[in-house]
């Protein structure tokens, strides 16, 4: 049976996620303290960060050891996935939880100027900073909107700044070029969200190095269109989005590019999820059965629950028939990668 986890192959991560619901932060400052390279830091304390958002255990931990690098950076997680929790559940603009949600984002904004004053060479407290613009809706903060790079007249206006500033200090960071993905989505003018993001996965893509994660962006943008079409009623053009040759260029350098080179024990399980995806609906199934193998039990709601065949709370079942599917039509052998 697949399941959702999200710590997916990370044995400590899961460790310090079970001791933060249990109300304890040891585990996490142990975990973080052992953490040894900045992409590794990065998905950990996302991880971290949205378990803890639910909990004052970073609170706790933070009023315990002020000084605390690490617990700044935590804090300024939760207080960002607090912020995007608030935003995405749609508070009314005006509304007194619009003006709460504007507090929350000062109150972040706050936390990620601290935590980037104690370590200037990490991106996280950047990243956080990136992920706030996409709930400035009113234009308050200019940071927000800044031209795009030269000459790229498809790209609109956002946090470019911001990016640039976690380039800096860890080049190709995941986790910034999907944020800033959502912040450009999030204002996306008269082209309409779906553009914007294949506009900018394509230009990421085009200089991305060749075993970079960022590959996977055009699969999200198509996931996004998928998921547009099928709630507009437009289904009958839903599988020819997988086979069209734009996609299945995306779909290919993806496979060979990043998934070829990768650690699946490392790698973002999101990332494998929507590869899979991409490639049991692009006809690669051969392809789909080894990064399913790599998936293993570590299946994610995402992409699964766009599948328009079952409801979004059944979205194992998308995934299991999909998995099985593949399986059947090219079975594992000894040797494949496990």
């Amino acid at each position: 049976m697949a399941s959702s986890n999200p710590a997916g192959r990370d044995r400590d991560l899961y460790a310090a996620v079970q001791d933060i619901q249990a109300g304890y932060w040891m585990q996490m400052r142990q975990v973080l303290a052992r953490t040894g390279n900045w992409p590794q830091w990065t998905s950990r304390t996302q991880v971290l960060g949205v378990v803890a958002a639910q909990t004052n255990v970073v609170e706790l931990w933070l009023k315990e050891e002020p000084e605390s690098l690490a617990a700044r950076v935590m804090y300024a997680r939760v207080a960002t996935e607090r912020v995007l929790q608030a935003h995405r559940g749609q508070w009314a603009q005006g509304s007194p939880q619009a003006r709460d949600l504007e507090k929350l984002a000062d109150r972040a904004r706050q936390a990620c100027h601290k935590a980037g004053e104690g370590n200037p060479h990490d991106a996280v407290p950047w990243i956080c900073r990136l992920a706030l613009a996409e709930t400035d809706t009113t234009g308050r903060h200019p940071e927000h909107h800044m031209a795009p790079p030269p000459h790229e007249y498809l790209l609109p206006s956002g946090p470019w700044g911001l990016l640039g500033e976690v380039h800096q200090r860890d080049p190709f960071n995941r986790e910034a070029w999907h944020r800033m993905s959502q912040a450009l989505q999030a204002r996306p003018g008269p082209a309409g969200r779906q553009a914007v993001a294949v506009d900018f996965a394509r230009w990421t893509v085009s200089f991305a190095p060749p075993d970079s994660p960022l590959l996977l962006l055009p699969l999200y943008a198509r996931v996004q269109e998928h998921r547009e079409r099928r709630d507009k009623g437009n289904e009958v053009t839903l599988n020819l989005l997988w086979t069209r040759e734009d996609t299945t260029r995306a779909v290919t350098q993806a496979f060979e590019g990043w998934f070829r080179t990768c650690d699946p024990a490392t790698s973002s399980q999101l990332d494998l999820n929507y590869l899979a995806y991409a490639l049991a609906r692009g006809g690669f199934p051969q392809w789909a059965t080894e990064v399913f193998d790599a998936i293993g039990d570590f299946a994610t709601p995402a992409p699964w629950q766009s599948d328009a065949r079952y409801p979004k709370g059944q979205w194992r079942k998308a995934f299991e028939e999909d998995r099985d599917a593949c399986l059947r039509s090219h079975p594992r052998h000894t040797g494949e990668r496990p």
